[in-house]
């Protein structure tokens, strides 16, 4: 494979090779991790550190973490689970589900499913031109009927950074005066572009269900999992086999899950710095576009209500898909928008709902980075944009 400059961590970063090196040695121990002798036991014991590895990322009991194929898996586990749960004790009356209309198409899709049925109403939150939800917003659109709150911690087109810690205040005040017998109210984020680069504490964000995946992280893909508060009203979306305590059945791929742990700690040491250091690299970039491409415009948000590792970019002259693909024949691969979104050819919708159909029609170039770019990485995108 010919040499390129990857500026697409927000699609997949890149394998850490002390990850590698855990799952390797993982993936030799021979066994079942629910059987009871010791060849199983050992695995299960791997699991468990894993499990304890992502809780402390968290700020969770381990006992709430559930090990998932991945953030899809979680977020659909968390909406459907959640709400199947709640609809089989509420017959007959209708509930009421909020979201951001930003959210990764793994919340999406399942919200559109559930719109398809009776009794079921979809609500979707304003953003403003940054692409963030305000907590004022959440408060009075919450009605009684309201069971789910759906906001993602950062967006993974723009990379703004939502309020996460005062939208989840709003839904527990919520739920806090609500009548007894009245439907339960829970909170549920998708953190996955979060967890690389800010302290993540549950109990802070009065979150009720997270879901985190490996490979945004320099884990391996395949690999996820979902924080579900205990005593979350829930119902599994995967049965036969009982594993994860009755939550998500199937026998556990326990490489992987070595892998997510490790990466969970790396993520926690590094992120402080990580974080900062690619601050720098962000700033150099949008400072840089101006002048590389005359009307190049940054959308989304900028300073602390931005992620680090996130540019999205839209240039008068090319669409955002032809850009990509003039950069990947120039040795840089960037994306046009979510990798999900990439097989249906569609705007992402995170720039329709903050930008209108036209521009997000016409598009830009999301680039994204992490441990692997250099400032160096970021002056040659620069130049190369100069020249095209």
């Amino acid at each position: 494979m010919r040499d390129i400059i990857y500026l697409d961590h927000a699609a997949s970063a890149p394998l850490h090779p002390q990850v590698l090196a855990a799952m390797t040695e993982g993936a030799l121990l021979t066994g079942n991790p629910s059987s009871v002798h010791s060849a199983g036991q050992a695995l299960r014991q791997a699991i468990d550190r894993a499990r304890d590895a992502v809780a402390a990322m968290i700020g969770s009991d381990p006992a709430e973490v559930i090990f998932t194929s991945g953030a899809t898996e979680s977020n659909n586990s968390a909406i459907q689970g959640i709400f199947s749960a709640i609809a089989e004790r509420f017959p007959g009356r209708t509930l009421r589900v909020m979201a951001s209309p930003i959210e990764h198409p793994s919340v999406a899709e399942p919200l559109r499913s559930l719109a398809g049925s009776p009794g079921v109403e979809i609500a979707y939150l304003p953003v403003d031109g940054e692409g963030r939800v305000g907590a004022d917003d959440v408060r009075r659109s919450l009605t009684e009927d309201t069971v789910l709150v759906c906001v993602m911690w950062v967006n993974n087109i723009l990379g703004s950074v939502q309020p996460v810690e005062e939208i989840g205040r709003v839904v527990a005040e919520a739920r806090a005066a609500r009548p007894k017998g009245a439907p339960p109210l829970y909170f549920v984020c998708d953190a996955v572009q979060a967890a690389s680069w800010r302290p993540i504490s549950v109990a802070a964000a009065r979150v009720d269900a997270l879901s985190l995946s490996a490979h945004k992280i320099g884990g391996p893909k395949g690999v996820g999992a979902l924080f579900l508060r205990r005593g979350v009203q829930f119902k599994p979306l995967i049965v036969g086999g009982g594993q994860e305590e009755g939550r998500r059945s199937g026998t556990e791929n326990a490489a992987g899950i070595i892998g997510l742990g490790r990466a969970a700690e790396l993520a926690v040491a590094d992120r402080e710095t990580e974080a900062a250091r690619c601050r720098q690299i962000r700033c150099a970039l949008v400072s840089g576009i101006g002048g590389a491409v005359k009307g190049a415009r940054i959308l989304g948000a900028d300073g602390e209500r931005a992620a680090p590792g996130i540019v999205y970019v839209q240039f008068p002259k090319w669409r955002g898909d032809l850009l990509a693909m003039k950069l990947d024949a120039a040795g840089f691969a960037v994306s046009s928008g979510s990798a999900c979104d990439a097989g249906s050819r569609q705007a992402p919708e995170a720039l329709n709902a903050v930008y209108g159909e036209k521009m997000a029609r016409h598009g830009g170039i999301r680039v994204s980075f992490g441990r692997q770019t250099t400032p160096a990485d970021i002056d040659q995108l620069l130049g190369a944009l100069g020249r095209l």
